[in-house]
């Protein structure tokens, strides 16, 4: 009878022993998913909202899962003011949008919207990876907001165009004119110095702001003139390409700096490919896009002589420097950029 009982606690004991040592295999087994917020602007349908997506894809695929990007599009998570300022609190993990609007976390962000600064994407795309860039990120990261597309290739537009009531030809064309403008000193003080009458309205209005003759006209991203219905009423489209635009998608810091080396770089790579896919998604829309605006909106399309316009807003350039807004010799050392 005692051998019988000393079995039964002997089995027993085994299988205790071995459920515990099954729960500790299981247990050691399981990563914790990291669940990471982006927030965009960008309806999910575009080219920019598909290319959030297929960075979330990336990341999820080369980190096993370990890592999710859930893209939050079309300003769901608020307006990019305060998107960015609860990345910088940290209650939003990314946001993903144009480098200007960054500014309020470092002002050099905004350099690239001044218009005819730089020569082309290509110059603009050296200074941002370049020694001066490499000062601006030091800065932002010391803020909080680090940049993950550190190649700084994910380019909107791809080019950028005027969408007026009348011909614009000519940068006579521009005197007088009432040009939708976005929040920036920059941007604004450009237009009014040779003499338009840049009047800031917010994006999602400038339509029936161009309706209801508010304003004159708007620059846009190629890309998303369609997608606005700008050229419906104001069939009239100038090629201008007054400044290189680019997304740059930002990371809160103390985030960035939880994770693994390994998943560090696992984001900076897809971040970076993710540019190289917006390209090909977005030159293919715009061709799309055009056809459309041709057939349905008739619109007419003019060509700058870029030098006139390049020389009209010279003295504009060197005015930031004289006001402060800019550090002394800036503007000569972006343009000694080869």
């Amino acid at each position: 009878m005692k051998k019988a009982l000393l079995g039964v606690i002997a089995l027993l004991f085994i299988f205790v022993l071995s459920a515990c040592g099954n729960d500790n295999s299981s247990s050691g087994s399981t990563k914790e998913t990291i669940e990471l917020k982006l927030g965009t602007k960008m309806p999910q349908d575009t080219a920019e909202g598909q290319a959030f997506e297929h960075f979330a894809k990336l990341v999820s695929e080369r980190s096993n899962g370990e890592l999710k990007v859930k893209v939050y599009p079309a300003e769901q998570l608020g307006k990019g003011t305060t998107q960015l300022d609860n990345m910088q609190l940290g209650s939003q993990d990314m946001y993903a949008e144009g480098a200007p609007l960054f500014a309020d976390v470092d002002p050099r962000m905004e350099v690239g919207s001044i218009p005819y600064l730089f020569r082309d994407f290509d110059h603009y795309q050296k200074y941002s990876t370049g020694e001066m860039g490499q000062e601006v990120n030091k800065a932002m990261i010391e803020k909080g907001v680090r940049i993950l597309n550190t190649k700084r290739n994910f380019v909107r537009g791809p080019y950028r165009v005027m969408l007026s009531k009348k011909p614009i030809k000519s940068v006579e064309d521009l005197k007088g004119l009432k040009l939708r403008s976005f929040e920036s000193a920059f941007y604004s003080s450009a237009y009014k110095s040779v003499e338009a009458n840049p009047t800031v309205v917010a994006w999602t209005e400038t339509y029936l702001a161009l309706k209801q003759n508010l304003v004159d006209a708007v620059t846009s991203p190629i890309s998303l003139v369609w997608p606005m219905k700008f050229s419906e009423v104001a069939p009239y489209m100038t090629v201008i390409d007054e400044y290189p635009q680019d997304v740059v998608i930002a990371i809160n810091e103390d985030k960035f700096s939880s994770l693994s080396k390994e998943q560090q770089k696992i984001l900076i790579d897809a971040a970076n490919e993710t540019g190289e896919y917006a390209k090909e998604l977005t030159d293919k829309e715009v061709k799309e896009h055009l056809e459309l605006m041709k057939k349905e909106h008739h619109i007419e399309i003019f060509e700058i002589n870029k030098e006139e316009w390049v020389n009209a807003f010279a003295d504009f350039h060197y005015q930031l420097e004289k006001e402060g807004k800019l550090p002394k010799g800036y503007v000569d050392q972006i343009k000694s950029i080869k």
